[in-house]
C-alpha cells in the first residue's frame, strides 16, 4: 500500500466521522409540513429537526409543484479552496431554492456558494440547510488528483 493510499483512507474516515451528522435519507418538502414534528433521521442515529417557521418560509419561495421535489435538509459540500471555502449544491431544485432564498439568477443544474452566502443561508435557515466537509488532495509525482466526498 503507497503512501498515497494510505492517506486516502484516512480522510475517508476521517470524513465519515465528520459528516456523521448528515441524514441518512431526506424527505420532501411536502412530506416534512405536513409532519407534528418534522425531522429526518441522521447517520449516526440521532434526528435533524426542521424548524415548522423555516420549512413554511421556504415553501413560499417555491411553486407547488416543487413541494414534491424537494429533499430537506439540502446539503452544501464545503470544498477548502486556497483563498477560503466555496460550497457547492448540486441539485437543480435544490439550486432553484438556493438562488430564490439569496435574490440571485438561477443557472444551470449546480451553484457555487462563498462565505457570504454560506453564512446568509445558514443564518436564516439554519435548520434547511447541511454543510458536508470534503477534502481534495492535490496531484504530486505519485500519483493523480483524488477527491474525497461524502
Amino acid at each position: 500500500m503507497s503512501n498515497s493510499d494510505l492517506i486516502e483512507i484516512l480522510l475517508k474516515e476521517e470524513l465519515r466521522i465528520a459528516n456523521k451528522h448528515l441524514p441518512r435519507s431526506r424527505k420532501t418538502l411536502r412530506e416534512l409540513l405536513s409532519e407534528d414534528y418534522p425531522s429526518v433521521l441522521c447517520r449516526d442515529g440521532s434526528r435533524h429537526f426542521f424548524r415548522r417557521s423555516e420549512l413554511e418560509s421556504i415553501s413560499r419561495l417555491v411553486d407547488r409543484e416543487s413541494l414534491d421535489n424537494i429533499l430537506l435538509p439540502i446539503v452544501i459540500t464545503i470544498v477548502p479552496e486556497s483563498e477560503g471555502i466555496v460550497g457547492i449544491v448540486e441539485d437543480r431544485h435544490s439550486v432553484e431554492l438556493v438562488c430564490r432564498a439569496l435574490g440571485l439568477e438561477c443557472e444551470g443544474e449546480k451553484i457555487f456558494l462563498y462565505r457570504p452566502q454560506l453564512y446568509e443561508l445558514r443564518k436564516n435557515y439554519s435548520t434547511i440547510f447541511q454543510l458536508a466537509l470534503s477534502y481534495v488532495v492535490t496531484s504530486s509525482s505519485e500519483g493523480p488528483d483524488v477527491e474525497l466526498r461524502t
